[in-house]
């Protein structure tokens, strides 16, 4: 007869694991390819642009902590965020009358995210 394993996950366990140093290390590693793939696709301008290559080189990744309820109560899970600094970062990523939309960000997510299935 054949023995076959169960595994009951503890709650508490799991959120604990999900706060650990390792976990933010994980997140910060997949938001650096984000990055990576948002340098890629980033438009630099022309010579009429008066910042040319400023929202290329303008790309970041913080770590982030979120408090996400579980239970009627907040906890603390380890993040990462890709932020750009650029001023005009709001009008590349969405557009404007002028300016037409690029979605750096979001087709970069797309790209890294492909790679996983």
């Amino acid at each position: 007869m054949a023995y076959r394993s169960k595994y009951t996950g503890r709650y508490s366990g799991i959120g604990r694991l999900l706060q650990t140093p390792g976990v933010q290390a994980a997140c910060m590693k997949a938001a650096t390819e984000i990055m990576t793939a948002a340098v890629a696709r980033a438009p630099v301008g022309g010579n009429d642009d008066p910042h040319p290559g400023q929202y290329k080189a303008s790309f970041i990744v913080t770590p982030h902590e979120k408090n996400v309820p579980f239970r009627g109560k907040p906890k603390l899970r380890a993040g990462a965020r890709v932020l750009n600094t650029a001023p005009h970062a709001l009008h590349v990523e969405y557009g404007t009358a002028r300016t037409p939309r690029h979605a750096v960000l979001s087709k970069a997510m797309d790209d890294v995210a492909g790679r996983f299935g």
